[in-house]
């Protein structure tokens, strides 16, 4: 039986000021919870436990938030799953998955992840430690990290917790092959430390001959902290870019050359086209040509082989201006403005920072 643990009950210390750090929203639209869990290997779990903090509930009336965060990860066809709430706050992650294991009477394999990054890996059985290469990433605080050192075989034969010994860390997925084993040696962990990591639960288990592998993961996401998570989150852009004199040349209603038939702008068009291939920029077209040219515009859109998501008719020709609000969660500043010449080729010159 494997059991997944997806433990969101704690304090959330190294984002002070903002929600707990599961709740804050992606760009998206959806929580941290669901970004760090959507492609989970839950086609090899049995059961999943998500563990909550009553205190969170109670302040931010989330409960049914949950419910659809669950429903987005699209799981419940492939594993069984519970909301665990916590009546008082663990001393520590390995204390909240022990009371998770208690409170649910967890039988069999347990699984942990953590809900602040996102990685990729197949779920394997007994007892490992999911990890990742310093040198594949330059996105991660290397001094918040637990470290490993690993045998010709793939199993850890040492472990450190904020020491750098290897350039291999671990990521947050751990697994322990019995849920019992796990427990015992968590109240004898617990009983000679306070500031305890689920790391030294498995160095003191390694000591004892137990093996732990070490598992390789893929596209690693670190969001540890409140720097980290506001640095990802800036990749993302929504653009409201202008049509003519901009995208193509520039155009007219009532005198040639016509809505429609002139040639793009080549330059900024190959560079809007890249940041449309991130992912990672929605672009919204803007024009104050009328929804009555909306057939011949789309024709030109598809003709230029400009890529786009949405599309605005019937804008005033006129100054835009967008408004925005920021707050703890979405910083200053939440919009930018580019003012560009006429027919230039220079959008990326002026886009390349956006968001630095």
């Amino acid at each position: 039986m494997k059991n997944l643990i997806v433990t969101a009950a704690g304090l959330s210390t190294r984002f002070e000021g903002l929600k707990p750090k599961w709740m804050l929203t992606h760009p998206n639209g959806k929580w941290m919870i669901v970004e760090a869990l959507k492609d989970f290997d839950f086609d090899a779990i049995d059961n999943v436990y998500f563990t909550f903090l009553q205190e969170h509930l109670d302040k931010y009336d989330c409960l049914e938030a949950i419910t659809l965060c669950i429903l987005e990860l699209d799981i419940e066809d492939k594993c069984r799953c519970e909301i665990v709430i916590l009546d008082e706050q663990t001393k520590n992650q390995p204390h909240t998955v022990f009371s998770t294991i208690k409170q649910a009477n967890i039988q069999g394999q347990v699984i942990i992840k953590e809900v602040d990054n996102y990685f990729t890996y197949k779920v394997e059985d007994d007892n490992y430690m999911c990890y990742y290469d310093l040198n594949d990433t330059t996105s991660i605080n290397p001094s918040n990290k637990s470290y490993i050192s690993v045998d010709n075989d793939g199993y850890i034969t040492d472990l450190v917790e904020k020491k750098v010994i290897s350039s291999t860390f671990g990521c947050g997925s751990y697994s322990f092959n019995d849920a019992n084993e796990y427990c015992k040696y968590f109240e004898k962990s617990s009983s000679t430390s306070k500031n305890l990591y689920l790391s030294d639960i498995i160095y003191r288990m390694i000591i004892d001959g137990h093996k732990f592998k070490a598992v390789p993961v893929s596209d690693y996401i670190d969001w540890g902290t409140k720097e980290d998570w506001f640095n990802y989150v800036r990749q993302y852009k929504t653009l409201f870019v202008d049509l003519d004199g901009t995208l193509v040349k520039s155009s007219g209603k009532y005198t040639p050359p016509y809505w429609g038939e002139t040639e793009g702008i080549k330059e900024n068009v190959e560079f809007l086209n890249k940041l449309y291939d991130t992912g990672k920029v929605y672009i919204i077209i803007t024009t104050a040509r009328s929804s009555r040219s909306e057939k011949e515009t789309l024709e030109q859109l598809e003709r230029e082989g400009i890529k786009y998501h949405n599309i605005i008719f019937d804008l005033f020709h006129a100054n835009r201006t967008i408004i925005n609000d920021y707050g703890t969660s979405n910083p200053y500043p939440t919009c930018d403005a580019v003012n560009l010449v006429r027919n230039s080729n220079e959008l990326e010159r002026f886009l390349k920072d956006l968001g630095k």
